[in-house]
């Protein structure tokens, strides 16, 4: 974490974290849920816009990680089987954001709109209203893809 990070870098880890969190959110019930404003996807897919305009770079699907991949068919398995396994996804990725996102946002090229955040008690409480002891595992399986993405990016 100690100075900036490589735009191309960031672009490739923007990207996968764009398809992960796609995965995720278009499979909760984000409306019903009365959490709109934890919605990532299309505050990612502002700043994936604004550092390709800013870098020149252009989307090539060769940079989306098997974990990503992987972890699409795996929240489409949550989706069908164990709805409630998706909340500790939630909590993982998007308190994560909400949490690391400080730090990282200072080091990062671009605006890092994803790491903005409104409202933010409203949401820790409404989220950790819903969880539960149960959902343990599946918060381990989240850390599971996020570190696995983290070692894919840096293997190249």
């Amino acid at each position: 974490m100690s100075g900036s990070i490589d735009p191309f870098l960031y672009y490739r880890y923007l990207t996968n974290q764009f398809y992960n969190y796609v995965a995720l959110e278009y499979k909760l019930p984000l409306v019903e849920l009365g959490l709109t404003s934890i919605a990532r996807s299309s505050l990612i897919r502002d700043d994936l816009q604004e550092l390709e305009h800013m870098h020149g770079f252009v989307f090539d699907p060769e940079i989306i990680t098997k974990s990503t991949q992987e972890y699409a068919s795996y929240t489409e398995n949550l989706f069908e089987n164990n709805k409630e396994g998706l909340i500790a996804h939630m909590y993982v990725r998007h308190f994560g954001d909400m949490y690391g996102g400080k730090m990282i946002a200072k080091r990062i090229p671009g605006s890092g709109t994803m790491y903005q955040f409104v409202d933010v008690e409203t949401l820790k409480t409404t989220v950790r209203g819903m969880l539960d002891d149960s959902m343990a595992p599946e918060a381990n399986r989240c850390f599971e893809f996020a570190i696995k993405l983290f070692g894919e990016l840096e293997n190249g």
